[in-house]
């Protein structure tokens, strides 16, 4: 299998490494077994040097040898970090030439995926915002899922590592809901709303009001979401579900 990304453009954007770094570097490679035997040196460390940054790792973290390359050996199949990154490799190749050429065609041309497309610069790709809210909604309730959050937006606020649109949020919260804490998942759903009024932030609290029981309170969310978004079907159907009058309870 020969990998010859058209990285050359790639090549061009990592800086390039110290004359000291790159002597350590072979001229010729050996157990090349996803990249083109004809390699160049320049476009294999460029597309290493990209590959690092997508992953968070360092050269020392996949290939045998110390921090500084001194005495490196690239060939070497010792450490499952480097047997791994070659299966995610071939991963993403069959993903990119395979899956997504098997798709119907669409109206544009379909973005490739890359390992920045999961790992977002981390060595272990960040997990969805909500599973990380609701893992701690059910440890701590709402207050800790907030600080989670806060701790969250802080540390990776810039990174494009999670997604902080509302949609996390009330997600999460439905999700509290549904395991039994749904004052936790009311909570999550209305700080939603706090932070940026959505139509479907409000459906959410509604339909978490309604299985409650407060019929009103339930109303008035489903009545929000309509005034952002009229043709909303969830919408119209909680509103009136939420004002007809309950069946008698039989005696």
């Amino acid at each position: 299998m020969r990998l010859r990304p058209a990285l050359a453009c790639a090549v061009l954007l990592v800086p390039a490494l110290s004359p000291a770094v790159l002597a350590q570097v072979p001229d010729r490679f050996k157990n090349l077994q996803v990249f083109a035997r004809d390699i160049s040196q320049a476009e294999l460390v460029g597309t290493m040097r990209n590959w690092t940054g997508e992953v968070g790792l360092r050269c020392h973290q996949c290939h045998e040898g110390p921090e500084n390359l001194q005495g490196m050996d690239f060939a070497s199949d010792a450490k499952p970090t480097k047997r791994a990154a070659r299966e995610m490799i071939r991963m993403v190749m069959r993903i990119n030439k395979e899956t997504l050429a098997a798709l119907p065609p669409g109206e544009t041309n379909r973005s490739t995926v890359s390992c920045y497309t999961c790992h977002r610069g981390l060595s272990k790709p960040p997990a969805r915002l909500h599973d990380e809210l609701v893992k701690a909604g059910l440890s701590g309730g709402a207050a800790a899922a907030r600080a989670r959050l806060d701790a969250l937006q802080k540390e990776h606020g810039e990174a494009g590592r999670y997604d902080f649109r509302p949609a996390s949020l009330w997600m999460a919260g439905r999700r509290l809901a549904a395991q039994g804490h749904a004052d936790d998942g009311i909570a999550l759903v209305r700080l939603a709303i706090e932070r940026q009024p959505d139509a479907s932030a409000y459906v959410a609290l509604g339909q978490l009001l309604l299985a409650k029981g407060d019929r009103k309170a339930a109303a008035d969310n489903f009545r929000q979401a309509l005034a952002l978004d009229p043709d909303r079907l969830e919408a119209q159907r909680g509103l009136k579900e939420s004002e007809a009058q309950p069946s008698p309870s039989p005696r």
